[in-house]
């Protein structure tokens, strides 16, 4: 058994490589399984003690790996922390990347992916657009009309520099570094490739097959930037 996980931060486009992944049926299915909200449903949903990351990760394990064996979370740096915080990980002086790679047994078997923006502006845009009106996805409708704030945009920005700051030092303490870094900007145009240097790095068999088979019709791209976007970029670069 083999474990991906896929450290990010918000508005990068995870959903859309989680859910090529999980079309190949052979690189797990990755989801936010650390999300607080996420984690309490599936904690009711399969009748486990809360706060037994232990039992959690196993249950995951038994339900989520693809039939390769393949186990893939989807992380934010922030959940993480919030893991150690609750005292539900104990990294013990090894990072608690590598922490949390051990839960699943596959301390020295994990592949790492990193995943972040370039665009940061963008970036924090579609991250305030997402926390005002709700909705983190194009299937979900929106709760409220969102409004542009200036100094809101500005310390997103700042949050998201943390975030990759606190990446980088993960990734130090534990000693696991990303064997694939993805840029959002790039990930549209190479979805195939991506999903096959997956593959190929986890030496699965037929990595080609494994991509050329996946059901693409399953997944649809779906841009959630608009002319309010646009208004929003062309407000903040304007200097008063």
């Amino acid at each position: 058994m083999k474990t991906i996980f896929i450290c990010t931060i918000p508005r990068t486009g995870s959903s859309l490589l989680s859910a090529d992944m999980r079309t190949t049926v052979a690189l797990g299915e990755p989801r936010e399984y650390f999300n607080p909200n996420r984690m309490g449903r599936l904690i009711e949903r399969w009748q486990l003690e809360a706060g037994d990351l232990d039992a959690y990760v196993t249950e995951m394990k038994k339900r989520t790996a693809s039939p390769n064996g393949i186990i893939a979370v989807k992380i934010m740096v922030s959940q993480l922390i919030r893991l150690e915080r609750e005292g539900l990980l104990r990294p013990e002086g090894k990072g608690r990347l590598r922490a949390l790679a051990a839960k699943f047994g596959t301390e020295d078997d994990t592949l790492v992916i990193q995943l972040l923006r370039r665009d940061k502006l963008r970036q924090a845009i579609s991250l305030m657009k997402a926390r005002q009106t709700g909705q983190w996805g194009v299937l979900r409708k929106a709760l409220r009309k969102p409004t542009y704030d200036r100094e809101e945009v500005a310390g997103i920005i700042v949050e998201l520099v943390v975030w990759e700051t606190q990446w980088q030092r993960e990734f130090a303490a534990s000693g696991l570094q990303p064997a694939i870094d993805l840029v959002y900007e790039d990930l549209p145009s190479r979805r195939d490739e991506t999903l096959l240097a997956i593959a190929r790095n986890l030496d699965l068999p037929d990595p080609e097959g494994i991509v050329a088979n996946r059901a693409r019709d399953e997944v649809q791209l779906e841009r959630q930037a608009d002319e309010t976007t646009e208004a929003w970029i062309n407000d903040f670069a304007m200097i008063t």
